[in-house]
Formats: structure tokens, sequence, C-alpha cells
């Protein structure tokens, strides 16, 4: 019998795309080693997980606002902590029942009662940060774990543990990402066509309201231009509104113009996009760096400690992307910086486009493996 590993965490892509990475990994090459994934009864990961062909257990989780009315913020708490002791108990008995080898935290509101109900039972953890800031979850039970996975070099200097606990893996990208350009371009399935500049769009798996309105504006301006196209991906939240805010754009024929709520397959719209505007989540900053294409990225402006903005700078320090901070980002600011891409014979987009970034975390996947398994550690 192989080692039993138990991972939790999830909300959003940006953890469980991660984890994702892992799973695959483990059932590839270590095929005797039993897996249980514990996540929220309302993150992503409820629809994602079950289809990878492993145990997938939902417990009470919830997050905390980080923006509202005192009376919203008030309710939040108390929310959370109902949530984090009846998901606690409920943790403790799915660890006794599986007795893991090794707990893994991928990040997210999820992670907290698992953690604890580990720590309770003095389980060995593992943690993975994906944000060059590491999240107050991950501060918190970084003094408990037996190692912590960081996907940038200068977090280490946010972490308050000895160094020989800290493991730099990058973070880890799925195979199905990191096999990207095997794919025949497929233009005609997003409603584009072969040979135009395509310009996608996203706000992460959540979508982001602000980029959507400044977007449609962009190509309000830009639709005369024959050679371009855009690609939206709005999130679900934001796609209804959006059509009925912009029903002209949905009804037109022969239109430069696709808008998707949400699309799974971002290997197919990394395989046809030559430029991308973006929130800079790690898991979107850890894509585009792996399929090295030009950037311009906004950060979220009310992230905990700011940590898209260090995201992005990741980026940026390495000559890949140009951030336009929120409170400045408008469709002049991003018509200003496309006209300056294409100026003398697309330098600047060149410069961006053919710089290599030294990736390492490519190999996350199989470093944080070979931990889990005790090939390392």
């Amino acid at each position: 019998m192989g080692r039993r590993i138990l991972i939790c965490g999830g909300g959003t892509a940006g953890h469980i795309y991660p984890a994702i990475s892992v799973i695959e990994e483990i059932q590839e090459n270590y095929k005797d080693a039993v897996l249980l994934y514990v996540g929220s009864n309302k993150g992503m990961e409820k629809t994602i997980i079950p289809g990878l062909g492993i145990d997938f257990v939902k417990i009470n989780a919830s997050g905390l606002i980080q923006k509202g009315s005192p009376v919203k913020k008030t309710i939040s708490y108390l929310k959370f902590v109902w949530m984090l002791t009846s998901g606690f108990f409920k943790s403790l008995k799915l660890i006794s029942n599986f007795k893991p080898d090794m707990v893994l935290g991928m990040g997210g509101y999820a992670c907290g009662p698992v953690l604890l109900g580990a720590v309770i039972l003095r389980k060995k953890i593992a943690l993975h940060e994906q944000n060059y800031i590491p999240g107050r979850l991950n501060k918190f039970f970084s003094k408990f774990c037996s190692c912590i996975f960081i996907s940038f070099k200068e977090t280490k200097n946010y972490l308050k543990i000895p160094e020989t606990k800290i493991i730099y893996s990058g973070n880890p990208v799925r195979k199905v990402i990191r096999n990207f350009s095997y794919k025949e371009r497929d233009y005609e399935k997003y409603g584009l066509k072969k040979g135009k500049f395509t310009i996608t769009a996203f706000g992460g798996s959540l979508g982001a309201d602000k980029i959507n309105n400044v977007f449609i504006e962009l190509f309000e301006i830009l639709r005369k231009r024959e050679n371009v196209q855009f690609l939206l991906i709005s999130g679900k939240r934001f796609y209804d509104n959006l059509k009925n805010n912009n029903k002209n754009l949905f009804i037109e024929n022969n239109l430069s113009l696709s808008v998707f709520p949400y699309i799974n397959e971002m290997d197919e719209v990394y395989n046809i996009t030559d430029l991308i505007i973006s929130r800079s989540g790690a898991n979107s900053v850890a894509e585009i760096a792996y399929c090295n294409i030009p950037a311009i990225l906004i950060p979220y402006p009310w992230a905990i400690d700011n940590h898209q903005y260090f995201n992005a700078g990741f980026l940026e320090k390495n000559g890949k992307a140009i951030i336009i901070e929120d409170a400045n980002f408008s469709c002049e600011s991003l018509i200003k910086i496309i006209n300056d891409l294409e100026k003398e014979s697309k330098k600047l987009y060149n410069e961006l486009k053919y710089k290599k970034i030294d990736i390492d975390f490519i190999r996350g996947h199989k470093i944080i493996t070979k931990y889990l398994v005790g090939e390392k550690g």
C-alpha cells in the first residue's frame, strides 16, 4: 500500500489548478498512493475535483470579506467562526478515518478547518503558497508545518520560520497547460479568424467587472482595425449583465469580438492568443509565464497585502508584462499601451514576446509530489 495523502484547498482556480498538477503527477507515477481531496461545499473544487477520479469530501468553510460595511464584516466574522467550528469537527473525523501520512494545504478558506484538525491530531503537514506575499492562513500554519513550498524565491523573506522548512517549487502548472502548444490552433471554436492579432482578456476564474467594461470600450474604438480581434472571458457572474448592456455586440454578425462566461480549456485560449489583458492572480501569472505570452496586468487592488501587485511584478521584472494599477486602468490607458506596442514595427511587443524567463517552477508538480510520497524530506 502506498502513501495516504490528503489534499485540501479551493475556492478559486488559483488554489485548485496547482493541486490538480500535483494530483496528475501522483496518479501517473505513484499509482499505489491513496488520495483524498477535501474542499468547501461552494467553491469551484466541488465540480472540478470529482472528475479526476479521486475521493472528494465537502466541508463547511468560509472566508472573510475585505471590504464592506461594519455590519457586513461582523456577519462575515460570525459566519467564519461558525463554519470553521463545523468544518473542524468534520475534519477531525475525516482525518481519523483516512489516517493520512501527509496533509497538503493548497490555500483557500477550505484549508482552515482541515489543517487545524491535522495539527490537533499531530499529522505531518505541507503547505503550498501560490502568491508572492503569503496569505494569512499559510503564515499561521507555517509554524506547524513540516515544509512550505513557495512559488517565488523572494516569498521566504515574508515567512518567520526556519529556512530549512522552505522549499522553492514554483507554482505547479497543469499538464494540459504544459502541453498547450502541441494542439492545433482552433480559432473557429471561439468565433475568431486565423491570421488576426488576438487580444484576450479575463479577470481570473471569477471574472472582473472593470476589465470587462474597459475591454468592451476598447473594442468599440478598435473594432475597425481589420487585423485585430478580441476574446473576452467575462466570468459567469458578469456575463448576463454584460450581454444585456451591450446587446448590439451580441447580435451583430462578422464582429471581431467573442465573449464567453467561462472557458475551461485555457490551453486552447493561450494557443491562439497574442496579447493578454488580465488580473494577476498567481495561477494566471504562472500560466502566462509558462506559455510565454506578453501581458498587460491589472492587479486586483483589494487583494490581501496587495499580493497581486507583487505577483505581476515578477513578470514585469522579467520583461514579460506591463502593469497598470487599477486606479489608473481605463480605456485610454489601455489604448496608449497597445499603440506603443504597435509602434516601430512592434518593437516593444517583440521585446515582451521573445524575452525568456527562467521558469524553474514548471517542475513544481514533481518537487511537491516527491516530498509527499516520501522520496524527499
